[in-house]
This record gives structure tokens, C-alpha cells and sequence, in this order.
């Protein structure tokens, strides 16, 4: 069994498990509507742009969660949520969950121009189904951290989708790795490199644009950042730091959180259970950033 197969069986039953969600609950059950199509590629199978909706069964408008999944680019659901929809639709958020286009049948920007598109949906939609498109945050694990920054630092994206950075509140990055490219590429990390260039391709100037490193500046509307960490990931550890800097240095908020007693998998499965520490530091980051505004 190859080591992405191995890991990919690993993130799928993680996310599947029965987990205990936050104490909090509406006596009234979410509503979920399913695949919803935010965009259509021809090139593409159509479940790769639709889009899962879980709204509180409680009087709205409420904040808005947005989760892109990881999977190195290259696989991985919008099912692969665990309990977190039940978590944050029980503390008062609509929860939406994402699909986007894989590699190897695609490359950057495929990706990115995905989440931005379905994040303008949101923004454009979500009053629908309850949310309140002017408190949006977006979250990502892994490969979809990479992807939630890089939607939230270069406006090329949320443009194709006929919005701007403005539309998102604040950001969650999971345990990401790609925010500097050609620093991961030659970092050493087992695998680094092969995966990066079929996500990526070899180019170097490619690497830099899909790096959100690159494109954090100075008078941007970015969001607020809350960068995550997992355990002893020194790689991850360092690309939250560099990250985390060039923010700061352009004077946003960039907001660090260590999680030493998680691996690069339960830092997301175990999103959601009463008392783990990621989970509560995420509420509070995005109360701290309006959630509790109307």
C-alpha cells in the first residue's frame, strides 16, 4: 500500500468517527442541503465543484464557516468533516463544507480558483440558507490551509468569483505546509518535493504564485489570521512562523496557536469534541473577530 493510500485511509476514518460534539445543542436538528453546484468546469466531474450547507436550527442570521478539506491536493471530500458540522451549527454557525478540483487531473491555479469561487457563492448566497454573508471565516487543513491563505492573500480568486478579501472575516489554517513552496520543496520533509510538483509543477515562478507568502502586502484588505500547529511537524512549525512574520510585517494580525499533544490527523478529527483546546481556540478567534456581531 502506497504512503498517500495509507494516509488517505487514515484522514477518512478519522473524519467518519463518531466524535462528541460541543455540550451546546438546538433542541432543533441543522438543516443539510447537499451538492450544491457553485461553479461547473468542463473539464471536471460535477461533484468536484458542489458544495454541502449545514444551517442551525435557530432563528438566524448566523456566522458562517467555510472548510476546505486537505488531502495533498490530490484527494479528499466535502464529507471528510467529522462531527464539526454538528459542532459549529450547535454553537450558532452555518457550517460549509467544499469540494474542488484534484491533481493530478489539474494544477495550480485549478485549485485555488475552486475555493475562491465557492467562497463568492457563499458570499453571494448563504442569506438563503440562514448565514450572514458579512461574517464569513474560512478554515483549511492541510493542503486546504494552503488553500484558505492563499484565497485570503491574493484577491485574484475571490475576484473570479465577483467578490474581493473584504468578504472574509477572519481565517483558520490547520496544520499547513505550502505557504512558502519553494521553501518546502527544499525543506527535506519525506516526500516534500514529489508532492509539490504534482500539485504544482517544477516551475519556480509558479511555486512563488501559489505561495500566500508571496502575495501579503502592505494596504491589502487580508483577513486576520489564526495560524494552527501540530505536535513536532518542524516543517509546518516553520511555515506558520514565516508566515505568521510577513503578516505582522504588513500589519495584520496573525495569531499562533500550538497544539503539542496532536499529529498532523487528530489536529482535525478532533475538532469538535467538548473538550479539546483547538476547538475552543477557534471559537474564541472568531468571536474575537465579529462572530457575535449583527
Amino acid at each position: 500500500m502506497s504512503f498517500h493510500l495509507k494516509i488517505l485511509l487514515s484522514l477518512a476514518f478519522l473524519s467518519f468517527m463518531g466524535m462528541d460534539a460541543f455540550a451546546e445543542s438546538s433542541s432543533t436538528p441543522a438543516t443539510i442541503t447537499r451538492d450544491i453546484q457553485y461553479t461547473t468546469n468542463p473539464d471536471a466531474r460535477a461533484r468536484l465543484n458542489q458544495l454541502d450547507v449545514y444551517t442551525p436550527g435557530t432563528p438566524g442570521p448566523h456566522p458562517v464557516l467555510v472548510f476546505i478539506h486537505g488531502g495533498s491536493w490530490r484527494f479528499g471530500d466535502k464529507k471528510m468533516v467529522g462531527d464539526k458540522p454538528e459542532a459549529f451549527t450547535a454553537a450558532g454557525y452555518v457550517f460549509v463544507s467544499i469540494n474542488y478540483r484534484l491533481s493530478p487531473e489539474v494544477q495550480h491555479p485549478a485549485h485555488a480558483q475552486d475555493c475562491g469561487k465557492a467562497v463568492a457563492w457563499v458570499y453571494k448566497n448563504i442569506a438563503q440558507y440562514g448565514g450572514d454573508p458579512k461574517r464569513i471565516y474560512v478554515m483549511g487543513h492541510s493542503s486546504g490551509a494552503h488553500l484558505a491563505a492563499l484565497i485570503s492573500t491574493d484577491e485574484t480568486y475571490l475576484k473570479e468569483g465577483g467578490c474581493d478579501l473584504s468578504a472574509i472575516r477572519a481565517t483558520i489554517v490547520l496544520d499547513g505546509g505550502g505557504y512558502n513552496i519553494p521553501e518546502m520543496v527544499n525543506s527535506g520533509e519525506l516526500f516534500a518535493k514529489g508532492r509539490y510538483e504534482k500539485a504544482f509543477g517544477k516551475s519556480k515562478e509558479t511555486w512563488l504564485n501559489a505561495s500566500p507568502i508571496t502575495h501579503v502586502a502592505k494596504g491589502k484588505k487580508i483577513p486576520p489570521f489564526l495560524l494552527v500547529h501540530a505536535g513536532e511537524r518542524v516543517a509546518s512549525q516553520m511555515q506558520s512562523d514565516g508566515l505568521a512574520a510577513a503578516l505582522t510585517k504588513a500589519g495584520f494580525t496573525a495569531r499562533q496557536f500550538d497544539a503539542p499533544d496532536k499529529n498532523h490527523i487528530t489536529l482535525n478529527s478532533d475538532i469538535g469534541e467538548k473538550k479539546d483546546a483547538t476547538t475552543r481556540e477557534i471559537l474564541a478567534f472568531m468571536k474575537a473577530n465579529g462572530a457575535e456581531d449583527h
